[in-house]
């Protein structure tokens, strides 16, 4: 008769992550080398062919999708049960990729980017380890750990192949035939090209089609100094992906089992209460004398200066009280009198943001709208929900911090990415400036991306020669120097160049 422990053996699976069943001296690109070897290669010509002086276009999300069918494939030669609870990483992914062919403010490129490889890595980290139900700090230290990782992993590709050719050695006569075919191929390269060459010269058809197509090769590719782009474009796409997947089997994540030891509550209980007594009393003058309907501003002041005075030290403020509330959580213990204090301290951190808010929206009514300002209010926006799940995360001790902020900021940092926020920057302060558009102005708005040459195309200034004139030279450079292919297609230039079109041939 079988036993207990039998049975409950028997219903295990045979494996779910890497760190069961994979260690470094039985890494699965190790047993699957040549498979891993070629897939890298075939992702180093995509990742060439996608970002060839180009790196906003339709090869975006391409490329993007290519990265998570390698890493799918990685899954599924190491044999690593899918986790459905991971699967909600794949389609902001994709949404990020999506929406860095929409725009061209670089702002916007660069934190996809980022976004992307953050996502990625924090989906096959939670994919590959199942000890994955850690702290916000621990998660952060992990990616960085995992990051710095892939550098010794550079050499991983060649020790591989090393020892895959080894274990392919099966016959003489084979590797005899193999450097044959290698030796052929290197006589012949030189010999091809030199017949290529006379014949180009002896027929006009054959010059035509075969011979202009090896000019090109040889002119943009062979001789050309961007030959340095396209090798230094293939490497990083081979290691990118090689040493970040070899990274991942190394199962050398440092152990954090044991707990550490936490401070006396007392401590962080004294200190909260002498900052929270500060706050309280600025929170009430916010509420009696800013936001009470009185404005009661200091002598001497407007209301552009005082919402710029103070703006930026209660910004700092509020990531800083953000950060303290976590770290307080972190290191002390947590009983009753703390958990009370870091309500009292959040609440008046609310009070700080909406006195932010509040001086942001003073600021803007006078000195109308940029990038920074508009960032900053979506900051702020993004401040109030993470702050409330630190509030709750203060009385709910397993709440899961770390997937909060990463889905809450995602969410978030995807609302920002669509916006094609420099459009509306661009329309907000014309519709509030009007006729009273400085040269100033204008040059401001057409120094944003493209994403703004449509509000700026509405725009009659018919009445206004000097910056209807700048304008138009604008729209002029956009319609003669933007050129769009398959590959280089970008629904923003796109959008630019049709406006331009329209409004120079009114």
């Amino acid at each position: 008769m079988e036993t207990m422990e039998q049975k409950n053996n028997q219903m295990k699976p045979l494996f779910e992550t890497m760190e069961q069943r994979y260690r470094p001296e039985n890494a699965v690109l190790e047993h699957n080398t040549g498979f891993f070897l070629i897939a890298a290669l075939i992702y180093s010509v995509g990742f060439t062919v996608a970002f060839y002086k180009n790196y906003a276009s339709l090869t975006f999300p391409l490329i993007t999708v290519g990265t998570l069918i390698i890493c799918g494939l990685f899954l599924k030669k190491s044999g690593i049960l899918w986790k459905t609870e991971n699967l909600y990483y794949i389609v902001p992914i994709v949404l990020l990729g999506i929406s860095t062919m929409l725009t061209t403010n670089l702002f916007t490129i660069f934190f996809n980017t980022v976004g992307i490889l953050l996502l990625i890595t924090v989906f096959m980290v939670q994919q590959v380890y199942s000890k994955n139900e850690w702290n916000m700090g621990r998660y952060i230290g992990n990616v960085l750990f995992l990051y710095f990782s892939m550098i010794p992993e550079i050499a991983a590709p060649f020790s591989n192949l090393g020892k895959y050719i080894r274990r392919k050695r099966v016959t003489e006569q084979k590797n005899t035939n193999t450097k044959y075919i290698v030796t052929g191929v290197l006589i012949g390269f030189p010999m091809l090209i030199f017949v290529v060459v006379l014949l180009n010269s002896a027929d006009a058809i054959f010059s035509d089609y075969i011979g202009s197509a090896f000019q090109v090769l040889w002119e943009n590719i062979v001789i050309s100094p961007n030959i340095v782009l396209v090798v230094v474009l293939m490497l990083l796409g081979f290691f990118g992906i090689y040493t970040f997947l070899s990274a991942l089997t190394l199962n050398n994540m440092p152990d954090y089992q044991k707990e550490r030891e936490k401070k006396n509550p007392i401590i962080a209980i004294t200190f909260t209460v002498m900052i929270t007594i500060i706050y309280l009393i600025f929170s009430i003058i916010q509420v009696v004398f800013l936001f009470s309907g009185g404005m009661m501003l200091p002598e001497g002041y407007t209301y552009a200066e005082y919402a710029h005075q103070g703006f930026f030290q209660l910004l700092f403020l509020c990531i800083f009280n953000l950060i303290l509330v976590l770290c307080c959580m972190s290191l002390f213990e947590m009983n009753r009198w703390l958990k009370t204090i870091l309500m009292v301290f959040s609440g008046c951190t609310y009070v700080m943001i909406a006195s932010s808010v509040y001086r942001m929206i003073l600021y803007i009514s006078c000195y109308h709208l940029t990038f920074l300002r508009m960032l900053v209010l979506w900051f702020l926006a993004l401040l109030v929900v993470l702050l409330a799940g630190v509030m709750w995360s203060i009385w709910k001790k397993n709440f899961p911090m770390f997937r909060f902020g990463m889905a809450v900021v995602t969410v978030f940092y995807l609302v920002l990415s669509f916006s094609h926020f420099d459009y509306w920057i661009a329309r907000y302060n014309i519709s509030q400036m009007g006729d009273q558009l400085e040269y100033e102005d204008v040059s401001y708005l057409c120094n944003l991306s493209l994403d703004a040459a449509p509000a700026l195309a509405e725009v009659d200034f018919e009445s206004d020669y000097n910056n209807g004139r700048y304008v138009e030279g604008y729209l002029k450079e956009i319609e003669e120097n933007t050129d769009l292919n398959i590959r280089t297609f970008n629904f923003s230039e796109y959008q630019a160049v049709k406006v331009a079109e329209e409004y120079l041939g009114k």
